[in-house]
Formats: C-alpha cells, structure tokens, sequence
C-alpha cells in the first residue's frame, strides 16, 4: 500500500494539488469557508430533495442557491443591520466625545477627577499630565479609526471578490461535494478507515464549534444587556443584540460596544462609576468566552475541556481567525487517530 501510494503518478498529482493550492493561497479562506458550510448543509439539501421528491439534477441546483439567498437572508441579512446600526450608534458617542473633549473645564474636570482616583492607588499625576496623555491617546485613537476605516474602503473590491468566490464555492460544493469528496480524498487518503475517521472527526468538531459560538454568543448577549440596563444604559436590548452578532468576530468581539457604553455613561451623563462598571462588566464577558467556548466543544469534539481550550487558543495564536477551527480539528484527529490505535492493541 505504501509502495503504490509513492507511485510516480501520485507523486505527480500531489505536486499539482500543491501548486494550485499556492495558487490558490491568498484566498484560501474564503474558498475553504465556502467547502465547510457547504459540507454542513449537505444533510439539509439531501432532505430536502427527498421531502419534495425532487429528481433531476437540475433542482439539486435549484434548491441549494435558494439555501444560500435562505441562509444570507437569515444570518448575514441582520448581521449587517445590527453591526451598521452599532457603528452608527459608536460614531454618535465618539462624535459626542470629541465635542465634549473640546471644552476645556470638562477636561479639567475629568483631569482632576481621575489624579483623585489615581492618588488612591499610590499614583502620582497631575491634572495637566492627565490632559496632556488623554489628548493624545484620544488623538491615537482617532487617527487608528479613521486609517482602519480607510484601509477597509481601500479593501473593499477585494472584499466582494472573496465574497464572490465564497459564494460560488458554497453553491458548487453544496451541489457536487460529495463526488469531489469521493475523487480527492481517495488519492490523498487511499486508507479507508483513516478516511472515514477524518470525515466523522471533522463533522463533529465544525458542528460543535458552530453550536458553541451560538451559545457563547447567546450568554455574552444576555449578559451585557443585563449588565448595560443595571447602569442605566439606553436601549439595552438593541445593544444586546448586536453584541450577539459581534461575538462571532475574533479577537475584537464585543469590546468596541462595552467601550462605548462606558464612554458614553461618563463624558455624557458623567457617570465614572458607571463607566468602571461596565469596562469590568466587559472585561468578565470576555474572559468567560475564553472558557465557555471550549467548554461547550467538548461534548462534541469527545475531547477534554483542557485540550479544547489549549488547541483554540494556540491554534489562533499560530494561524489567526482560521485556527480556531484548526486547531481543535487537529487535536480532536490526534485523539479519534489514539482512540482507534489503542482499540487496535486490545482486539490484538
């Protein structure tokens, strides 16, 4: 078996499968996105077919771009109303801020507000260092928005070009995923047990992953329009559920809303222990992400909690947004891959 697999044309059909995917390689991730999803809704398209005894090829294709325009409607539809409405509500209070910042005795009085704060933890400062450094940091932060912002106008015919291939990969793999499947894996993984266990493994561990972003995504809501209504925040609700669309972005998540709302109940309504309140309120949110996510993964991905947590975090550490599927998939194989060697030895 090994022999054959190191046959001349294998070796040439890896070479060419490495150098599309070099090809490939800048937009690898919209593609392999676009597999993912497309594998996870393969059930639903198969059920649906047989439900409505529908079979010509032609409405296999029918049926899966009416998923698709379905599934963007459903998620990314108000995703993007939700995150344009936050950003318009975070411009408003930054727009607040800077008009606020420019008069002068309210930044003496917060100057001389925070040295008090500060002398009580040992913390020497003076009112003009304080208005001096917060100038600048408001400055920074301005001009790192304002570039970011420039930066994603810049990016934006890129943007629709991966979303393009995106979609179209989707379509494609939805319809004829599993005859590719049936082509690629075989040449890539002619051992027929390894194969199946990698197919199981890797359904389980997407489909925990996607289950535990929801959850995780639905306690950091509840949480924060809890802890937003506690301090006297408006529109809490609104604000609770755009942080359940905001926790699915890595890294970032919901810290820009926590970040407002605190600005907002102090340079607005003058409200410091207000604002403390919610930036802890906000840094407790994050952190039980950190725990919860793995937490709900282990169940599906039949691994320990540890492992999840370890395989998330360094997985996103070494390959960004991607390793956080990644990694639990790697680390979830190595166990399924332990699982059977060790069932090997005893039937041995």
């Amino acid at each position: 078996m090994i022999q054959s697999f190191f046959e001349r044309k294998n070796i040439f059909f890896l070479s060419t499968l490495i150098l599309c995917a070099v090809i490939m390689f800048h937009y690898i991730f919209p593609f392999a996105l676009g597999v993912t999803i497309a594998y996870l809704l393969e059930p639903l398209l198969e059920k649906s077919l047989l439900f409505f005894r529908l079979n010509k090829p032609s409405w296999k294709w029918v049926l899966s771009v009416l998923i698709i325009l379905v599934t963007i409607m459903l998620v990314f539809g108000p995703i993007l109303t939700l995150l344009t409405t936050g950003i318009h509500e975070l411009m408003s209070v930054l727009t607040s801020l800077q008009s606020q910042t420019q008069d002068q005795n309210l930044l003496l009085t917060f100057a001389n507000k925070t040295s008090e704060i500060l002398s009580h933890f040992g913390m020497s400062f003076s009112a003009n260092e304080i208005v001096i450094k917060s100038t600048l940091f408001l400055k920074g932060v301005s001009h790192t928005l304002l570039l970011n912002i420039g930066n994603a106008l810049v990016a934006t015919p890129e943007f629709i070009l991966k979303f393009v291939i995106f979609i179209l990969t989707w379509c494609f793999f939805l319809v004829r995923g599993k005859e590719w499947r049936a082509r690629f894996l075989t040449k890539i993984f002619p051992w027929e047990k390894e194969r199946d266990l990698i197919a199981s493994t890797c359904s389980s561990v997407l489909k925990a992953l996607i289950v535990a972003n929801v959850l995780v995504a639905v306690v950091q809501a509840f949480f924060i329009a809890i802890s937003l209504a506690v301090f006297g925040v408006p529109r809490f609700i609104l604000f609770g559920m755009i942080a359940f669309f905001m926790s699915f972005i890595p890294i970032i998540g919901t810290a820009p809303l926590m970040l407002g709302a605190a600005a907002w109940c102090y340079f607005s309504d003058g409200r410091l222990f207000a604002a403390i309140g919610i930036l802890v309120s906000g840094l407790v949110i994050g952190l039980l992400d950190s725990f919860l996510r793995p937490y709900f993964m282990k169940g599906g991905a039949e691994i320990q909690f540890f492992w999840i947590f370890l395989a998330i975090i360094c997985g996103m550490s070494l390959l960004g947004v991607p390793g956080a599927v990644v990694g639990p998939v790697s680390f979830a194989l190595f166990a399924a891959a332990l699982k059977a060697l060790e069932l090997a030895h005893e039937q041995n």
